[in-house]
Order: C-alpha cells, then sequence, then structure tokens
C-alpha cells in the first residue's frame, strides 16, 4: 500500500481519557481510576486494572464487572472510540465539542450483570479470538481471505500483543500485509477487491439533508475517496 506513515500513527495514537467511578459510592469512599485508552482498544483490556483499584471497596470483589454510562450498559465488544463517540453524539451541546465531555465518566459495577443487555466476557482469551475474528472477516472481504489464511501463528500472535500492548512498531509490520492492495491491471488504479464497513447510527430519526460521518472521531468530507479513508483510518 502507498502508506503515509504520520497519518496512520497519529491515528494509532488517539487516546479518550476515561474516569472509572465505582457505581453506588455515593459517599465518595474509593477514589475515582484514571485511564488513557486508545480508540482502537476494547474496554475488557482495562478489567485487571480496574479490579485492583475498587476491589476493596466492593462487597462482591471477584464478581463479574460491567461498566455503565448514563444507565445504559456499554457494549465491551466495541473499540472506545466508537463508544465514545456514540455517546458524544447524543449528547447536546455548543458545536458538540467532544472536549466538553472529557474525561468519560464511566461506572464501574461488580455483580448483577445485565446478560439481556450485553454479551458476556469470559476471559482476556475470548477478546483474542474476538478480534481475530474480526480481522479474518475484514480479509475476506478484502483479500478473498488470502492474508490471515498463509500468517503464521506468531505472526498472528504478534498482531494481537501489539494491539493489546499499544505497541504501533509491533503491531503495524504484520498488519500492514492485511492493508496491501493489488493492482487490477496495468493502467488501473489498485484497490482493496471490497471494503469492509460497518455503520452506526446514532440517532433514531434521520436528516439526510445534514448526513455527517464521523470515523475515528474525524468527521472527513463525504467526497473523500473511500479507498484512502480505508487506507489511513481503518488500521486492519
Amino acid at each position: 500500500m502507498s502508506e503515509d506513515r504520520e497519518v496512520l500513527r497519529e491515528i494509532w495514537e488517539g487516546k479518550i481519557p476515561i474516569r472509572f467511578n465505582l457505581d453506588g459510592d455515593f459517599g465518595g469512599v474509593s477514589e475515582p481510576f484514571y485511564l488513557m485508552l486508545p480508540r482502537q482498544s476494547y474496554l475488557p483490556l482495562t478489567l485487571e486494572k480496574v479490579r485492583k483499584h475498587f476491589s476493596k471497596h466492593t462487597e462482591s470483589p471477584n464478581a463479574d464487572i460491567w461498566f455503565s454510562c448514563n444507565g445504559s450498559a456499554i457494549r465491551w465488544h466495541l473499540p472506545v472510540g466508537l463508544l465514545f463517540d456514540s455517546f458524544m453524539m447524543g449528547q447536546e451541546t455548543e458545536d458538540n465539542d467532544a472536549s466538553f465531555h472529557l474525561p468519560w465518566n464511566l461506572n464501574v459495577v461488580f455483580g448483577e450483570f445485565p446478560s439481556e443487555e450485553i454479551i458476556r466476557f469470559n476471559s482476556r482469551e475470548s477478546l483474542e479470538t474476538y478480534f481475530m475474528s474480526c480481522l479474518k472477516e475484514a480479509d475476506q472481504i478484502k483479500h478473498g481471505g488470502r492474508v490471515l489464511s498463509k500468517m503464521q501463528k506468531k505472526d498472528q500472535n504478534q498482531l494481537w500483543q501489539g494491539f493489546q500492548n499499544d505497541k504501533f512498531d509491533q503491531f503495524w509490520p504484520i498488519n500492514r500485509r492485511l492493508m496491501e492492495i493489488e493492482g487490477t491491471g496495468e493502467n488501473e488504479i489498485g484497490g482493496f477487491r471490497h471494503i469492509p464497513t460497518c455503520c452506526w447510527s446514532f440517532y433514531h430519526h434521520c436528516d439526510v439533508d445534514n448526513l455527517q460521518f464521523l470515523t475515528q472521531g474525524i468527521s472527513p468530507p463525504l467526497d473523500t475517496p473511500i479507498q484512502w479513508l480505508s487506507e489511513t483510518l481503518e488500521l486492519s
């Protein structure tokens, strides 16, 4: 791919400051817990740190942990950046300024897991399985599944380790294979076989005359080439 490494790294380094508060701690017994999380990361990767911080202030320190915001359970299997953007777009503030909502306040709940609302998180290994499943789906759409099917297990492990540890230089040398473009002809511009796209609507009613797309916290012009957006903002 014709990569713009500076843009890729800037996207990778996008982070959301989060303030974790113990649910029901109305007396302020526990101190909030603060983390800067990568936009592409997942909340379950914080569970060990969050549990350690709040366990001494709860009667059920070994119970399942889940997160909520404004009374709604947070879907752990969605990236942090998408979760924050969906929250922000649901707020009414001047110019929809995201900084107005920072740090993002999340409640930490021990027990009473809302299994009818969100998927139960079993282990870090289950998150890795989910992550690799998403990559396989994207690779199937972009390359007919050829890249991951030929990737050695050690490279898949490096990909996951780089992702979960927020190490761009560990992640990207492997991930770039998933972003390679094959030319379609001598005089044609190459591109992905197809571009995997998932659209989330933040509103029940949409005014098509004022339609806005948001990706990685950025609202690109509607005439931006989708191939470039995929190469630059998708990361995998």
